[in-house]
């Protein structure tokens, strides 16, 4: 079986497009797989000629095209042009890998349309139906008050909408995560209430099974296919016809997970599947004496290394909240999601009040992730994450032994002081798309310092183009870094000046990171876009210090080379900094431009470097050759997004950096770009290896 699920995943993953090209096609498009933010929308469908599935996204230049396709309930195929490409993969550590995740869904391209020619209803079939169906649940829900409306989405029919984001906040933060996706539970809860009403209309108990054996796999697809969701239907599928294949809780929990490993040979790869499957499997072996919160609390335990692994913290009342929310949620919270789902055209008072409970609910969630309690833990290395699960296995099998438990609690012990004391340091230089964002950390996380948060131009767009929720790269990207290697504080955030490609993220940094102080540019603290950051920023309020380079500051492992007088924070005005770290030389430059550059070698004649952060993106308007050649970099690395609208770094820089014989290395096609060290030794590593990303470069950029 698992040479079969190898040879499967190995035939499909060679169907993938190497560059981008223009296309024309047909596509066909089921309506509940589209998702919409603003003027952008997201989703999937089916190349008509080869039968492969992709990832599509249009941005709509009015609102009536964006209503028109919105209030789609029917298949249709679809006449698009666009830009066929590749996925790109993760470029960070630890970073959402976009493309994996596409992987297990079957998709390796993605479709840019710019635009639609033609749309024509296709004939529905029982999949069509199934998926109109959907769509039609959908819109109809959308008309419910929230957060009905959101609970209805997320636990009926597996779909989210504009609310969701928020509502999900407190359920991740205490663990509750498997409750809102739907699964085993929801599969017996919906199961149980068919049997109950076929029940009362004197259907016969072999007519239910029957019935319910052709009914779920239409659920399947209308409660959207999610991992956990196909797992719990098997399970279901084969309890009804248990007595024609005599199989027992365990032999049917294994066949579901072998016919899993056909539908996505990846399955046990992922969060959902690892603790879908791990969770059902417990739940077959733990004996009938272990109920109530000692269930609970070895149910948390299995999970807690998978869920480290990916979401790096956990809260210290998830253990508790989870054993008195579980019966709450399936006894009281579900029923009266369906209950007000189905009640509220024919009797609105009555879905009115489960709303309003609904919000109660929700306000005791806020309330209890808010608690003091989250251990921001780190992400634990792979062969302890192994251990990890190993030892909580033996815990629950020895429970009884306090020996099991201490051995335990000494492999969590050892595994955070490993996380959170490395003996390595690292300067780490975030792909963090057209923007500057540098982590410094020192050996056992002694100092944290960062340069920089990138950032993004935000132009104004009608009240219908704006994006209702989003999560910016700072919290996809730095945040989720910093909390994987179990960093809870920055000592110091050093701005270089006021542009938003550089200090925009400040505040989401701000509201996750307690942050010690802001090392600004004399002058740039009295600029309104760098308070107004500060103010609004909800858990930290760092002590903002301006500085010149005839400043020093305690606890701060950089000199300070520029600015010489204050200034306004402009690209003029840039901090000018300079390290030393695992025996090479670093110099951060910001955005100076090339008269400063001048000033500052003039000052400083004998400033040198092994590794150069390239000024301005490696904009024609920075690191001239007498700079370059006067601070002689062995490296020079260049931070700039793909397919950036200012052709960052230019021809220029480039042919400088190759008359100098100097090695430069591009977020744009290495990803993140590290230099970790060990006392005065250190090497130089990428996310990715260089040709992930060759399509997206110009010519002059590939080395």
């Amino acid at each position: 079986m698992a040479i079969l699920c190898y040879s499967l995943q190995k035939n499909w993953t060679t169907i993938t497009a190497n560059k981008q090209m223009e296309v024309t096609q047909k596509i066909l498009v089921y309506p509940d797989e589209l998702k919409f933010n603003g003027n952008f929308m997201t989703g999937t469908a089916i190349d008509i000629q080869t039968g492969q599935r992709e990832a599509i996204m249009m941005s709509f230049k009015s609102p009536q095209m964006l209503k028109n396709i919105d209030k789609l309930t029917t298949p249709s195929i679809w006449l698009i042009n666009g830009q066929l490409k590749p996925i790109i993969p993760r470029t960070n550590e630890n970073q959402f890998d976009n493309l994996t995740y596409n992987h297990h869904r079957r998709i390796c391209n993605q479709v840019q349309i710019n635009r639609v020619e033609q749309m024509v209803r296709q004939k529905r079939g029982i999949v069509g139906w199934c998926h109109t169906l959907r769509k039609r649940i959908s819109l109809y829900f959308e008309t419910l008050p929230p957060p009905l409306s959101t609970y209805c989405q997320q636990l009926i029919i597996g779909s989210s909408n504009e609310d969701s984001a928020e509502l999900m906040v407190s359920i991740k933060r205490l663990g509750l995560l498997h409750l809102f996706c739907i699964s085993g539970m929801h599969i017996v809860l919906f199961t149980d209430l068919l049997r109950r009403l076929l029940v009362h209309l004197w259907w016969r108990k072999e007519s239910i099974d029957l019935f319910l054996i052709i009914i779920l796999p239409f659920y399947l697809l209308v409660g959207g296919g999610a991992t956990s969701l196909i797992r719990a239907t098997i399970m279901a599928e084969l309890g009804l016809l248990h007595r024609y294949l005599n199989l027992d809780s365990l032999d049917g929990w294994a066949l579901s997970l072998l016919i899993g490993l056909v539908i996505d040979p990846l399955l046990l790869l992922t969060l959902g599947g690892q603790l879908s499957y791990l969770l059902s499997f417990i739940l077959q072996v733990l004996p009938e004496s272990v109920r109530g919160f000692k269930q609970s609390l070895l149910l948390n335990l299995i999970s807690l290394p998978s869920l480290l692994s990916y979401v790096y913290e956990v809260h210290l009342l998830s253990f508790g909240v989870s054993y008195l929310i579980i019966p709450l949620f399936s006894t009281v919270v579900f029923p009266a999601v369906l209950v007000g789902a189905l009640s509220f055209k024919l009797f609105e008072p009555r879905a009115y009040l489960i709303n309003a409970g609904l919000k109660c609910f929700q306000y005791i969630l806020n309330w209890l992730s808010d608690f003091p309690g989250m251990i921001h833990f780190g992400k634990p290395p792979l062969i302890l994450a192994l251990l990890l699960f190993a030892a909580s296995l033996f815990v629950i099998s020895q429970e009884t032994s306090l020996k099991s438990w201490k051995i335990l609690a000494l492999l969590y012990v050892i595994t955070g002081g490993i996380i959170h004391f490395p003996l390595n340091g690292e300067v780490t230089f975030v792909d963090i798309g057209q923007g500057d964002s540098i982590i410094i950390r020192e050996p056992f996380n002694r100092r944290v310092t960062m340069i920089d948060t990138g950032g993004k131009l935000n132009f104004k767009k009608p009240d219908w183009a704006t994006s209702k929720h989003s999560q910016d790269d700072a919290q996809r990207i730095t945040i989720n870094y910093l909390k994987s290697k179990g960093i809870r504080q920055i000592d110091n955030i050093c701005l270089t000046h006021h542009d938003a490609d550089h200090i925009g993220y400040l505040t989401t940094i701000l509201d996750n990171i307690a942050v010690k102080r802001l090392i600004v540019p004399a002058g740039m603290e009295r600029q309104p876009a760098l308070l107004n950051k500060v103010r609004t920023a909800e858990k930290s309020s760092p002590m903002i210090i301006p500085v010149t380079d005839n400043v020093k500051l305690s606890s701060f492992p950089l000199q300070i080379l520029h600015p010489f007088v204050p200034g306004e924070g402009k690209n003029e005005d840039s901090l000018v900094l300079a390290g030393k770290f695992g025996g090479k030389r670093f110099l951060f430059t910001g955005d100076l431009d090339q008269e400063n550059e001048e000033k500052v070698i003039q000052k400083y004649p004998q400033l040198k470097s092994d590794i150069l952060k390239a000024g301005h993106h490696g904009s024609k308007t920075a690191s001239s050759y007498l700079f370059l050649q006067t601070v002689a970099p062995k490296y020079a690395i260049i931070s700039a997004g793909r397919f950036n609208r200012y052709r960052h770094p230019d021809e220029i820089t480039i042919k400088n950096f190759q008359r100098l014989n100097i090695n430069y290395l591009s977020t744009q096609q290495f990803g993140m770009i590290q230099y970790v060290y060990h006392g005065r030794n250190g090497k130089i590593k990428t996310t990715l290896r260089g040709d992930e990303t060759s399509w997206t470069l110009p010519n002059y950029l590939h080395n």
